[in-house]
């Protein structure tokens, strides 16, 4: 049988491509470690990796995503960590001040450091993460939200709102990357008790003023009622049905009255005042008093200007407020003079009003504040904190499937070396015999093989 030359040569070149095809696979295999280098090296192989890297891909997401949530939510609670750690230096100060051996200088200091703590608390209401100011809400102008007023500031306010800013969502649960500014300072509590702020400003002010205070313990008003007072349309009196969260009871007398008496100093002296109320009176008409009838009016127009106590009603608050720039003063129900009254009305239960008032007792009464004010923090600290470990535990979790995602990728993808170099050496051989092979046969001629 003869066979044509042309064809030898074809099938050696054949053989020769082949085996370089396979040498070169099998050594860019050695190279890149992965034993998939081309859609056609393994199709079905390439499908399970495709898969499992875009599932590598989602999770590296996920996990960028948890770490940056709980980055902004750490920044958080080291905010009010901080806030936390400031309150307690007030306390501090209300139990360092709440006594009169102070001297001015001593008092004075206190008073500084309270300042100190306002522009500390109002630094971390304006803490900012990736440009946003975590504790602002939706709303942003650029400004920081919390600015104070007056030198030393007498009041501080807030531009934000109350929405809770960023929100991670994972498998269906949504975690918010912020609080609210009323939930971390107190700020507009429902309850009416005073923000973080105003605490700080209201012990300052103690201490500055040396004001005697005798402010309702608690809200006037019966749930669901209102008090109305000088801006309303109708103040409330005495006597009307349901208002009051303690029922006006007044005295024995002929007629009956609720008649107070407040024991206070006024020009340094002495000053023993009676004030005598009819059920019909109103707790704040706004109408100066003579004429006006109302308790807050006739208190007020008993004293000189800035002398004795002064009177006050706040309708929001539902709180009365007795005031004296002049030292301690005492206030108690007593039986209505020349109406043959034995027992007494209740008008300080109906006000909430304690029996003595002092500046140092004042600076005592705060503790309850700063108290309330703290616990707020806390709280809001605690959910924070509850949302870091969630979190973190999301956070292992994906990086433990991720983990094993990338075991499988690993088994599909990476090349067994010892199995490739074996075969790599093979194919080297085969092909450097296929090289020696087809130089022998180029060295024949047609009559080589005719002989």
């Amino acid at each position: 049988m003869r066979i044509a030359t042309s064809t030898i040569y074809s099938q050696q070149a054949s053989a020769i491509d082949n085996q370089a095809a396979l040498y070169a696979v099998e050594g860019q295999q050695l190279s890149s470690g992965k034993s998939l280098n081309e859609p056609s090296d393994d199709p079905a192989q390439i499908g399970m990796d495709l898969t499992t890297t875009t599932a590598i891909s989602t999770e590296t997401q996920q996990n960028t995503n948890v770490t940056g949530a709980v980055n902004e939510l750490t920044t958080t609670d080291g905010a009010l960590s901080g806030l936390t750690s400031l309150m307690q230096n007030v306390r501090q100060i209300a139990v360092q001040g709440a006594t009169e051996t102070l001297t001015d200088s001593q008092r004075a200091d206190l008073v500084t450091q309270l300042n100190e703590a306002l522009q500390q608390a109002v630094a971390i209401g304006n803490t900012s993460y990736g440009g946003k100011y975590i504790f602002g809400g939706t709303a942003s102008n650029g400004n920081p939200p919390v600015q104070t007023f007056g030198n030393p500031p007498a009041k501080v306010t807030f531009t934000g709102n109350q929405d809770v800013q960023g929100q991670l969502i994972y498998n269906g649960q949504k975690f918010a990357l912020s609080t609210t500014f009323q939930a971390a300072f107190n700020y507009g509590a429902s309850d009416n008790s005073p923000d973080v702020f105003q605490t700080i400003i209201n012990l300052r002010n103690e201490l500055t003023n040396q004001t005697a205070t005798d402010t309702s313990t608690s809200a006037i008003n019966a749930p669901n009622q209102v008090v109305g007072g000088a801006t309303s349309a109708v103040p409330t009196k005495l006597n009307t049905p349901g208002a009051f969260a303690t029922t006006p009871q007044a005295d024995d007398g002929v007629p009956p009255q609720f008649t107070i008496e407040i024991n206070s100093t006024v020009n340094g002296a002495q000053s023993v005042k009676n004030f005598t109320f009819a059920p019909g009176a109103a707790i704040d008409d706004g109408i100066a008093a003579p004429p006006g009838t109302s308790v807050v009016q006739v208190i007020n127009a008993a004293y000189p200007a800035n002398q004795g106590v002064q009177a006050k009603y706040d309708q929001t608050t539902q709180k009365f407020t007795l005031t004296s720039p002049t030292g301690s003063f005492y206030v108690t129900d007593i039986p209505t003079p020349g109406t043959g009254a034995t027992k007494a009305g209740n008008l300080t239960s109906v006000l909430n009003l304690n029996s003595q008032a002092d500046w140092v007792n004042n600076v005592s009464t705060q503790l309850g504040d700063i108290d309330n004010a703290s616990n707020v923090v806390l709280n809001a600290r605690a959910v924070i904190g509850a949302r870091i470990q969630a979190l973190g535990s999301i956070g292992s979790q994906i990086q433990t499937t991720q983990a094993d995602n990338q075991k499988v990728q690993s088994g599909i993808e990476d090349v067994d070396v010892a199995q490739v170099t074996t075969q790599f050496s093979q194919t080297q051989t085969a092909l450097q015999a296929a090289y020696a092979t087809t130089t022998r046969l180029e060295s024949k001629t047609l009559f080589d093989y005719l002989s």
